[in-house]
């Protein structure tokens, strides 16, 4: 019987810096059996020209979008859902700024099957793994209350929720989501707080606290099988990466609370595969923009739209 090989894409993200993009390409091509979507906002006629000039040996390369703007944000999701239109079945992100060690894919794959083999479900997994980041440690894998968007792997539902809840999420509002879901206390996590009351994080930051909101758990590899180029973590965030020490040897799978709010619910059900992909991305696209807007604008969305969105959801309960 042959092995099933499930269709795994990365957005690999880049903006000019083309000797890290260099180290970074090398590393990942390290490892075969998944596709590369190279999104680029390089400015440098350096980093503009880089793309045409790379050979890839064992991962493919299988677009290159040159010239996207609007910072690493939109460019997270402008490739999320390129990957998602491709029809990926994992859904992954890799900076320029990260080198990763030979073996790493298989690993990351490993993460996820050894986590649903514990009863989880996991939305996303990840090979940079930082010990500040880690809620609980077992034999073979750490669950994780922040992955970032460095180095991670989402599971094609995690990635669409990912692009439904895209935002910004401060220091106290993560610290209490851990505090009350799991009773954790991440008071002493210094590149959470970075020595303040408050901090409005990137949306990178909200990625995990999203997945478990909709009963889905982060996990990260021990050892950490990545680092970063362009800076030390332990002198800029005051953590290190996870060393193969930090197994537990008694390890008994953590019993969550994963119950789902009605919100929670709803998302997962816009997420159904019977919902088409221009329907869940315009429902993303408009939950971004009303974030912002006055209620009376929100009412002056065209019939036609909200007629296409009442139509996609009669089809999912059909």
């Amino acid at each position: 019987m042959s092995r099933y090989n499930p269709k795994v894409g990365f957005v690999f993200s880049t903006k000019d810096r083309p000797e890290f993009s260099r180290r970074s390409l090398a590393s990942i091509d390290s490892c075969g059996g998944f596709d590369l979507i190279w999104v680029d906002g390089s400015d440098t006629p350096e980093g503009k020209a880089l793309p045409s000039s790379v050979k890839l040996h064992n991962c493919r390369l299988v677009e290159v979008h040159s010239n996207v703007k609007g910072g690493p944000d939109n460019a997270i999701r402008f490739g999320l859902k390129r990957l998602l239109s491709l029809g990926y079945e994992y859904c992954g992100l890799i900076e320029n700024d990260i080198v990763l060690e030979p073996g790493w894919f298989q690993r990351l794959m490993e993460l996820f099957s050894m986590a649903s083999d514990d009863g989880f479900v996991v939305g996303a997994a990840t090979v940079r793994n930082l010990s500040s980041r880690v809620l609980f440690y077992g034999p073979n894998y750490t669950i994780n209350w922040v992955t970032g968007a460095g180095m991670v792997l989402f599971s094609r539902r995690a990635a669409k929720i990912v692009l439904a809840t895209y935002g910004r999420m401060t220091a106290r509002r993560i610290a209490n989501f851990y505090k009350k879901k799991f009773g954790k206390d991440l008071s002493d996590v210094w590149e959470l707080w970075i020595d303040k009351d408050d901090w409005l994080h990137g949306c990178d930051w909200a990625y995990s606290l999203q997945l478990y909101a909709h009963g889905m758990i982060s996990v990260g590899s021990i050892p950490s099988m990545a680092r970063n180029i362009d800076m030390d973590v332990e002198e800029i965030l005051r953590t290190s990466y996870v060393s193969a020490a930090s197994r537990s040897g008694n390890y008994e799978p953590p019993a969550f609370d994963l119950s789902l709010s009605p919100s929670a619910i709803f998302r997962l059900w816009l997420c159904d595969e019977r919902l088409p992909l221009e329907v869940f991305f315009l429902l993303a696209e408009l939950r971004m923009r009303m974030i912002e807007i006055p209620k009376r604008v929100k009412r002056m969305i065209p019939q036609r739209v909200k007629g296409a969105i009442k139509q996609a959801l009669r089809s999912i309960k059909a």
